[in-house]
């Protein structure tokens, strides 16, 4: 046995021969649906912050791709990624999806912490309270002992708190939604946004009093984390602010004050648990518990170590979230400016498709004018070595005499999770605009909200060649070229991107985009590359309403 600043802590070796804390006989995990580290930072957060001084942490875990909830929160209690578990997007159902889970229990479905329980602890009570209805899809009813979605935030805590206290189980798993539905509505890093962070923290403190007042707080352990952060209204892509979440670990058998410096991965929370609690984690399984922040554990001796970040340039004029720097302009030139953010280094800068280097890129100095359509990429230099992720400029440059090339209707279709058949319905708004897009399409006039949109023109090929067609979206999107899908982007999810390829002949060709938002933050983009084009949102100035 070994004595640790004052608590008591019994080791046993596993049939894997690998020491297990025991002095840990719960534990509470409280997910906060995309709340994100800056959420906390910059919110009045007494309960969190009184967490990571008495306990582990790092606001740099990952999120899973694509950084929506389904395959987060999966990822969560799986102890596994997408590909091992094939929650791949929020469409996902038990029965109705693309990539099957790798191994499956005797229901059919991945195993995920729940399962470890009740088949190694099946005397242990086990539950699971949850805000978001979609997140009791993801687990089987029968791995637990109590199940309830709690509608709301309020009623959501209320009803772990009671759970907690009657029950005083081993393992509870509480959602909380309010917080991603803030960022929806009026935006991440908003007033309204790190008040509804504030909101959370008060429910997490009404959880930790619920295991004081239960009598099993000094043996509990807790872990806050998240399924993903965001960007603007949404989230479902790449940047760091939708990718990283904070993970923090508080209670029994934890450090105090310990900074995690490892890795931490959003599989890896499952994981944490099971070691915390002496369950044999599945070979399925990739997550690793965070045994640095044990008791009794020695930190892990990193070789390679997290790079602090400097921050890429802006481009301007900025486009908004999720697509380039820039824009469509029915001008003769425009202007491009950048600025550095950070107190050190340099801009270099290239025009076209290549990368910047020292050797092929140009010191930014001052504005500068574009008189066509073309591509700025620029990132920031220190002691003549790239420093910072590359800023993209997509500056689209049409005749001021050019028509509006890309047609457009819009649909009002309730209850949407998928693409319509058109067909069926009847347009409310219907006209042209300069790109495939939901800029113009969806305006304030009109529902944003339960609507479908499909776009077409001619886009013309100038070289005969392999073409590759990109559809960037939040809901969902598909794109055909003279009547053929080549992207298949469908379903309910946050923004992600995908693709197809075909050879074009030289001349024009029938673009249809077709998109959906089911509600909250959307977003559409299309793209292309081919023989001499560097990849890029389809540009207005090769698109046509007439063949």
């Amino acid at each position: 046995m070994i004595m640790t600043m004052g608590t008591l802590f019994l080791w046993s070796c596993s049939s894997k021969k690998e020491e297990i804390p025991r002095g840990i006989e719960h534990v509470v995990v409280i997910g906060i649906d995309g709340m994100s580290p800056n959420g906390i930072q910059k919110a009045n957060t007494p309960t969190l912050d009184s967490m990571i001084q008495n306990g582990a942490t790092t606001m740099h875990a990952r999120s899973v791709l694509p950084s929506s909830s389904s395959p987060n929160w999966a990822s969560m209690i799986m102890g596994a990624d997408t590909e091992q578990h094939g929650v791949t997007s929020n469409g996902w159902e038990k029965f109705d999806h693309q990539l099957p889970p790798v191994v499956v229990t005797e229901n059919g479905t991945f195993p995920t912490i729940f399962t470890l329980f009740k088949d190694q602890q099946p005397e242990a009570h086990v539950g699971a309270i949850y805000d978001w209805d979609g997140f009791g899809r993801l687990f089987e009813k029968s791995d637990v002992d109590f199940d309830i979605d709690g509608d709301h935030g309020d009623k959501t805590t209320e009803e772990a708190v009671n759970y907690i206290k009657e029950h005083t189980p081993k393992f509870t798993f509480v959602h909380l939604d309010h917080v991603d539905h803030a960022g929806h509505a009026q935006g991440h890093g908003t007033p309204d946004y790190f008040q509804s962070v504030e909101k959370a923290d008060s429910l997490i403190a009404e959880i930790v009093n619920a295991t004081k007042d239960a009598g099993i707080f000094e043996k509990t352990m807790f872990i806050v984390s998240a399924d993903h952060g965001g960007l603007g209204f949404g989230h479902g892509g790449e940047s760091l602010a939708e990718m990283e979440i904070p993970f923090i670990l508080y209670g029994a058998g934890i450090k105090k004050g310990y900074k995690i410096e490892e890795t931490v991965y959003q599989y890896d929370n499952a994981a944490t648990v099971a070691y915390a609690m002496g369950l044999q984690t599945p070979q399925a399984w990739i997550g690793r518990p965070v045994k640095g922040a044990f008791m009794g554990n020695e930190a892990p001796k990193l070789i390679y170590k997290r790079k602090e970040q400097i921050t890429q340039p802006k481009i301007l004029p900025d486009a908004g979230y999720f697509e380039p720097a820039g824009g469509v302009f029915k001008a003769d030139s425009v202007a491009v400016v950048m600025q550095n953010p950070n107190n050190v280094g340099e801009i270099r800068y290239t025009i076209g498709n290549s990368l910047p280097t020292l050797e092929n890129s140009q010191v930014y100095q001052d504005t500068f004018y574009l008189n066509q359509t073309d591509i700025i990429k620029a990132g920031i230099f220190q002691n003549n070595q790239l420093v910072s992720t590359i800023a993209e400029g997509s500056f689209r440059i049409v005749s001021k005499a050019k028509q509006d090339p890309v047609t457009f209707q819009v649909y009002q279709v309730n209850g949407i999770e998928k693409l319509p058949d058109f067909a069926d319905f009847n347009p409310i708004l219907e006209g042209f605009v300069n790109e495939f897009s939901h800029k113009q399409a969806l305006s304030e006039e009109i529902p944003q909200e339960q609507v479908a949109v499909a776009f077409e023109s001619y886009l013309e090929v100038q070289e005969a060649g392999k073409y590759t067609f990109f559809t960037n979206s939040d809901d969902g999107s598909k794109l055909y070229v003279n009547g053929t899908q080549i992207v298949d982007n469908d379903g309910d999810h946050g923004v992600m991107e995908r693709s197809g390829s075909l050879k074009l002949a030289k001349g024009r060709h029938l673009v249809r985009v077709e998109f959906f938002n089911g509600g909250g933050g959307f977003h559409l983009d299309a793209k292309y590359k081919g023989p001499n084009i560097p990849k890029q949102i389809i540009p207005a100035n090769h698109l046509y309403r007439k063949k």
